[in-house]
């Protein structure tokens, strides 16, 4: 169903890193105020504060404050932080999330149809100050190692266990590595630092069995995956800013998807077919005799890794989280109230 709000009547902040981005992001900030200030949004700024400070900034904001509109400028991890400030308050459901993606994937102003970067804001802000409200699906994850719960979090657009994880760790040390290097860091940056972590990882898999085993139960049915190379569990639409492996996914239909790479053969046709400017498909593939493995809709689920070697890697919405034997994850219909576009909702509506 789709409700509009009015953002220009009630307290609203702003929430970005000025330093993001090798410090481009402090003049669009400056450019995106200027916007909300045209569109009539009245808005105080918000740094963000490292070590997840941010969350408890923006929960006091909301009930110390009584700001009702939370406008996250960033990428996928500023908006898990801020959303989880949103919902860490005693005001969850009557607070509105507006989104200026300008991160690296973008995965979440995407999936909801809004444009990323600089050159996108003019219309984004326009969204805003539209108030158009859609549901958003939340993850609530909890991680076991032995009989010990090691992690308790929310996610928001993906968690996965193996290769991307271990890419991502990966990628976190090469970015450390280059910012010692002066000039390097200008280079070796953002995508391109998480394309060579994966090409690293990938070809590691051809010296090192990286694979596991998964014991998956899904809504109580119950599966297994033998010799995984990754598993994803994906809310949003998008992944990784620009593939799509399951168009059917919607956000607010109270469901996460499991989606299963199984070998490296999988895990190239699944890159290839869900690329979102491939003129493949998965049914194309199918047809030539290469088929991928599909991916599996629950709301709750347990999954259980079997591994020889040691426990695979983990992330949730971009960020390492401690590996584990047991996971599980129950998702949390439409949790957040999100500001999209118009046409975003009326296209789901038809879909």
């Amino acid at each position: 169903m789709v409700t509009s709000s009015t953002p220009t009547r009630r307290p609203a902040i702003l929430i970005a890193n000025p330093s993001a981005q090798s410090g481009k992001a402090a003049e669009w900030i400056r450019h995106a105020r200027a916007l909300l200030d045209e569109a009539k949004v009245g808005h105080q700024f918000l740094a963000t504060e490292p070590g997840g400070a941010t969350v408890e900034l923006v929960r006091k904001a909301i009930d110390d404050d009584a700001v009702r509109l939370v406008i996250s400028m960033g990428g996928d991890g500023t908006f898990a932080e801020v959303a989880k400030g949103v919902l860490a308050s005693a005001h969850a459901t009557e607070v509105d999330m507006g989104m200026l993606p300008t991160g690296t994937a973008n995965d979440q102003g995407k999936s909801f149809g809004l444009g990323a970067g600089p050159g996108a804001m003019e219309a984004n802000v326009a969204v805003i100050a539209q108030g158009v409200i859609a549901g958003c699906d939340v993850g609530r994850l909890e991680i076991e190692r032995g009989d010990k719960m090691v992690f308790r979090d929310l996610f928001f657009d993906s968690f996965s266990i193996g290769l991307g994880a271990a890419s991502l760790a990966t990628r976190n040390r090469d970015r450390e590595r280059t910012r010692k290097i002066p000039g390097l860091s200008m280079l070796y940056r953002d995508q391109l630092v998480y394309a060579g972590a994966l090409l690293q990882r990938f070809m590691e898999s051809y010296l090192v069995d990286i694979k596991f085993d998964l014991d998956a139960v899904i809504d109580g049915r119950v599966l297994h995956y033998d010799s995984l190379l990754d598993v994803i569990v994906k809310n949003t639409r998008i992944f990784g800013g620009e593939w799509v492996f399951d168009p059917a996914i919607q956000a607010d239909d109270g469901k996460f998807e499991l989606v299963p790479l199984a070998g490296r053969r999988d895990l190239t046709a699944k890159l290839v077919s869900a690329f979102r400017h491939s003129p493949l498909t998965s049914e194309d593939l199918k047809s030539l005799g290469i088929a991928v493995a599909d991916p599996v809709a629950g709301a709750r689920f347990e999954l259980t890794i079997r591994s020889e070697g040691a426990l695979p890697a983990a992330q949730a919405d971009g960020e390492e989280v401690p590996a584990g034997e047991r996971y599980r994850i129950q998702v949390l219909p439409r949790a957040l109230r999100l500001i999209v576009p118009r046409e975003h909702v009326e296209s789901a509506a038809v879909d």
